[in-house]
This record gives C-alpha cells, structure tokens and sequence, in this order.
C-alpha cells in the first residue's frame, strides 16, 4: 500500500508522519523546532530545520519509507526566509510572535491605509505579519538585506532544499501583508513601500502542486525513494482543515494549540463592509485550490493554560483529575498573553478573591477562552454570512473534556473530534496524496482517512448559566481594550 509523508514545522515542535492510505499512522518522530534568542526576541533557524529534518527522515525505518510516493509541508505563517543564489539561508527568521517588528508597525501608521491594506490583502496591519518584518530586515540589517536574492516561507525553503525548486503557496502568501488576493499575485505597490523588487520574491503556486521529485542526494541520505513526489504545502491551519475536510462553506475548523484558530470555509472572496467590522479577522487562500476562508483566533489559547498550569506547578493530568463542576464565581480572564487583534494587548484576571482556589481559577481561565472565542465566532458569521453545517476540532486542547463541553455549551454547537490529533501534518499528507494521484479529490480523501473519535453536545443549561458571564465579559473587553493602550503609552515613553 502506498504512504504518504506529512511535515509539520510548528512553532514550538516539528512533526514528521508517514501515514498509510486510509489515514492510519504507520511511523512518526519529533523534534523541537530549533529556536534562538537574539537581542531583538526569537528567531528560527531555517539550516537547523532542514538538518534536524533530514536526520530525523534518515531515522524512519526503510519498510515505512520504501512506500512513500509523495510529501508535503504545514508550516507557520508569517516567517520570513531570506536566501542567497544557492537557495542558502543568510538572515535570521523572528518568529510569527516576535515583538521586535513593533516599533516598524507603529512608524509606518500614517503611511498605511488600514482598509485598502484589508480589502487587498485579507489582513488588517498588525506587527507579527511578514510586510513589517521585511521592513525590519531593511532597517536593522542593511546590508543583509540588500544581499537577499530569494524571499519565501519557511515550507517554501524547506521544499527548495529538498526538490531544488522555489516556491511560496498561496495559504501562507496570504498571511504575509503584500499578497494581492483577487489577482493572486504580489503586490508591486506594498513591494516598493518594503523596499522589495518584485524578482527577489519567490514564484507564487497553489498548495498541493507537484514541484518535482526529491533531490537525489537527500534520496541517498534519507533513505526515501528517489522517484518520490516533493508537493506544495500550506499554512498550517489550512493544512488542518484539509484533514478534517473543512473546505466547502458552512464547515468550520477549531484547531487548538498553542494557539486556538477559527477557520471557517469559503466558496468565494468574501465581501465585507469594512464600517461594520467590530472585530477584525482575515481572509485568503485556503489550502485547497479555488476555496477560501475566514480566519481569526487567540493567539494564546493553549499557551495560556500551559502557563498557568506551570505557575500552579501543575502537569496537563490535573485537568482530567480537577472537580468539573462549573463555579459559581468565575474570574473573568482575558488571554492575550501573545496578544490580539489590537496593538499592545495584554492579558489580564478581573473578579479575583482571596480564598478562591487554584481548582476555580483554573475552570475560570478555560471558560474565558471559550468566551473570547464565542465573540470571534459570531462576528466571523456574521460578517461572512455563513450558516454553520459542521464543526470539527482539532488539537491537543481536545484532550481537555471540561473545556471541550463549555466550549460546545458556549458556542451553542456540536463538536466532532477525530480520532488523529495531527490534524495539520495529515492534511500535509493529503494534499501530497491529492497532486499524487492518489486520492480523487478532496472529498475522497476526507471520505477515506477521517476517523471519529466523539462528539460533544452542547449543555443547555451549562449555557444557560454562563450567558451572564458572557455579557459580562464582551462589556470589560473595551474595557481592557482602553487600559492597555493607555500601558502601550507608559511604556512607549520609557523605552524612549
């Protein structure tokens, strides 16, 4: 039976799968993504990716690899790789996260028209996307910069190395801030803004086209087979919405890790009045050819839970062993510990008391994430029209019950969970089947490799006793809004 090779290249780990036609894993590894602190924040390491990589593919047993006629690569969004003539990378990669864009973002407010920014490229301005960090590049390191023959995502030189040809797929071009939507093609005036000719950008091609076959001498020191099929990737929540066949309008993907993201799928180029945008949220390419998506999230959805599970000294097992009762007092917690939507965010608790417990605090913490996800939810449905069909969550948030039944209870939907928590590395996997042959079209590869594992109903009456709370916690949300901004000024003027 023929396997196919899925890569995730994630922000905190990188995971490599073979799976076998029907979706089963047949053999799987893992490393940390190789990450470095400079004076600005964090970068990657494009090399040490590959290295890392092509160490951990030469480790897969021979029976596993001998079958594998096709990969493909999810990846983060937003991550910049500047390459020499040789395809070689030679600038730092600051992380999607990294703050060290934002004084670039606040310096070039007055020259950027927020709505013309959003009805071009599908992104409202903030500091994470890659048109601020190539202007960083510009500005910091000069002659670095000016040095640059190729720019591409960090999956676009990862498939470089291992095919020899360049690319840069639609999904991730339309996380960057300088991707023309409705023209699918750069955008020559944001181009000149950054300071980018438009030959230093790598070509432009849909996610699951076959660039060619593997590199012969990553053949030999891999072990893979050198006939094997090199295929464009996507963003990695795109690739997770492949996998769970979120691709036609009407089905919606929460994926849940360090991030949560709310992906919802689109037929068509959304039309959106920009005046009545409460929330912003984006839109592109999906991972699927000719389909497009609706997307926001909380940056710090599983992260904060880590991070407060670590400052209570706790292991991911005391959420399974806590009381799951819902508490009749609830800190409200507002998770932007990575930020939001806006400028300076900042996460905070409101409501505490002293003899509430760490087990309260806790339920408090993952009924706030529900809530702020309930907010981006409605205002993405609203704005995009969409009447919800089918809702599919993936994730290691799933392996959470409390928070997966407010989640539903909140939402006032049911959830399926597939049985393979690696959502974006199958979906990888699938695109490779897809350009490969081996799958008919999308829908046959949903219909051949999903597995359900359960479903959560949404609780009534767990709904009924939180919607206070909710409106409670949509009234602070400006609230914080205001008091971060006012932060964002304090320490502006003493970083001067």
């Amino acid at each position: 039976m023929a396997h196919l090779l899925g890569i995730d290249i994630g922000t905190t780990n990188t995971k490599i799968i073979i799976f076998s036609e029907n979706g089963d894993i047949i053999e799987e590894r893992a490393f940390p993504t190789p990450f470095i602190s400079d004076e600005y924040g964090g970068c990657y390491q494009p090399q040490e990716v590959l290295n890392a990589l092509l160490e951990n593919l030469k480790g897969f047993s021979s029976d596993a690899k001998k079958e594998v006629v096709a990969l493909s690569i999810s990846s983060f969004a937003e991550v910049m790789v500047g390459l020499d003539q040789s395809l070689q990378p030679i600038t730092k990669s600051p992380a999607w996260f990294d703050t060290r864009t934002d004084f670039i973002f606040q310096e070039m407010k007055g020259i950027i028209n927020n709505e013309k920014i959003y009805r071009l490229t599908g992104l409202s301005p903030q500091s994470k996307y890659s048109f601020y960090k190539l202007v960083w590049h510009r500005e910091v390191e000069p002659k670095v910069f000016q040095s640059v023959r190729y720019w591409t995502s960090m999956s676009g030189y990862i498939l470089a190395a291992l095919s020899g040809v360049l690319s840069f797929d639609y999904s991730l071009a339309s996380r960057t801030m300088f991707f023309d939507q409705n023209n699918r093609q750069w955008s020559q005036e944001l181009l000149d803004i950054i300071g980018v000719p438009l030959e230093k950008m790598s070509q432009l091609t849909p996610s699951g086209i076959v660039l060619g076959t593997i590199q012969k001498d990553i053949a030999r020191f891999t072990g893979l087979p050198e006939n094997l099929q090199v295929v464009t990737g996507g963003h990695d929540h795109l690739c997770a919405a492949v996998a769970v066949g979120v691709f036609k309008q009407g089905q919606v993907l929460i994926s849940t890790g360090t991030t949560e993201n709310l992906t919802m799928a689109l037929d068509a180029i959304p039309h959106i009045d920009f005046s009545q945008l409460k929330r912003s949220f984006s839109w592109g390419h999906h991972a699927i050819p000719e389909r497009y998506y609706g997307m926001s999230g909380i940056y710090s959805g599983g992260y904060s839970l880590e991070w407060f599970l670590k400052l209570i000294n706790e292991k991911y097992q005391y959420l399974k062993e806590m009381p799951q009762d819902i508490p009749k007092e609830i800190s409200l917690f507002f998770p932007y510990l990575l930020g939001a939507d806006y400028d300076g965010a900042r996460g905070a608790f409101i409501n505490l008391e002293g003899k509430m417990e760490k087990a309260n605090l806790t339920k408090s913490l993952i009924i706030s994430l529900g809530f702020e996800y309930k907010d981006l939810w409605d205002i993405m449905a609203q704005n995009l029209n969409i009447r919800v069909e089918r809702v599919t969550n993936v994730g290691g948030g799933t392996q959470n019950d409390f928070w997966m039944k407010v989640k539903a209870a909140v939402l006032n939907e049911k959830i399926l969970v597939p049985q393979d928590k690696e959502g974006s590395c199958k979906g990888a996997a699938i695109l490779a089947g897809i350009a490969s042959g081996l799958y008919k079209e999308p829908e046959d590869a949903y219909r051949k490799t999903f597995h359900l594992a359960k479903i959560y109903e949404p609780d009534p009456d767990l709904r009924e006793s939180l919607l206070p709370w909710y409106r409670l916690y949509l009234e602070l949300r400006d609230d914080i809004r205001h008091l971060n901004e006012k932060i964002k000024i304090i320490q502006t003027g003493r970083r001067k």
